[in-house]
């Protein structure tokens, strides 16, 4: 009894491991075919750009602004930095979009609580590309090559120039080109971000007059020298106020906030050519030893 009791049950295992072992195959068989399936190649495929995508997310454009103020502010020492974030210390005072976002300017602040303020002008490309350039205070007469002036003694040379850092910048995020996209962005920094406006040849008078401010970082100058140097500015401006093709046209612009006069030497010329900014910057101000506001 006990002898057919032992190979029924053997009988009953052997089906048993059977149907295992078909199923096992079965199931292999499906995988394989899954597998092998364009459909699940596509998924998997969608699967990984999604995970990729996901950890790697870009960063915003206000992210973006935040790092090119921290890079420039380490690349120039002589800029302030803000304790944490940049976007934190530097204020934005405006933007300026041109012809539907072909390129984006940006100008930023330090606090009005700051002495001797500095400001950073950021330059987009439709690319959503930037580049920083700083725009020093008077203080640092290097960086504005100053027309009739000399660095200060004991202040830190910055080692670059406006001149080369717009044309660096322009450059740099391929809006040189021959349709004149270069000198737009020279104008729009001049005209829109900077708010400057047109000097005339009968703008005389803003040659005569002192324009008094105080900086403890700057020397103390007297009058006569302040007069003396205001002049020359004035008839080395008018020399050559119009580009030589276009009589019509004037090329100093004052910067009143600022207490400077930009002269783009060669505004109009070489039109459909690349841009090679010539500019000649002057400085305005005096620096005497009562604080004006």
């Amino acid at each position: 009894m006990f002898g057919n009791n032992n190979g029924y049950m053997q009988i009953r295992l052997a089906i048993y491991k059977d149907k295992k072992s078909k199923i096992k195959q079965s199931l292999k068989d499906k995988k394989e075919i899954i597998m092998k399936s364009p459909l699940f190649k596509i998924s998997l495929l969608q699967l990984l750009i999604l995970i990729t995508f996901s950890s790697c997310k870009p960063r915003t454009a206000e992210a973006n602004i935040e790092k090119a103020i921290s890079d420039l502010t380490n690349k120039f020492p002589q800029l302030p930095r803000g304790k944490s974030n940049q976007l934190d210390f530097y204020k934005l005072v405006r933007t300026v979009i041109y012809d539907k976002n072909k390129f984006q300017l940006q100008l930023y602040s330090t606090p009005d609580s700051i002495e001797d303020q500095q400001q950073i002008m950021i330059l987009i490309n439709p690319k959503g590309d930037y580049y920083a350039i700083p725009l020093f205070s008077n203080t640092y007469r290097d960086y504005w090559n100053f027309e009739f002036d000399k660095p200060i003694e004991g202040i830190k040379r910055i080692n670059t120039t406006f001149e080369k850092e717009i044309t660096k910048a322009i450059n740099i995020l391929n809006l040189n080109d021959t349709i004149d996209t270069g000198a737009k962005v020279l104008d729009e920094t001049i005209i829109s971000l900077l708010h400057c406006q047109v000097i005339r040849e009968t703008d005389g008078p803003i040659f005569k007059a002192l324009w008094p401010t105080y900086n403890s970082n700057e020397p103390i100058e007297d009058s006569d020298s302040c007069i003396a140097r205001l002049q020359k500015n004035f008839t080395a401006i008018k020399k050559r106020i119009h580009p030589n093709e276009y009589y019509y046209n004037y090329n100093a612009y004052l910067d009143n906030r600022n207490c400077r006069i930009y002269q783009l030497v060669n505004q109009g010329k070489n039109r459909g050519k690349r841009l090679k900014p010539e500019i000649k910057t002057y400085r305005q101000n005096c620096n005497f030893s009562v604080c004006y506001k």
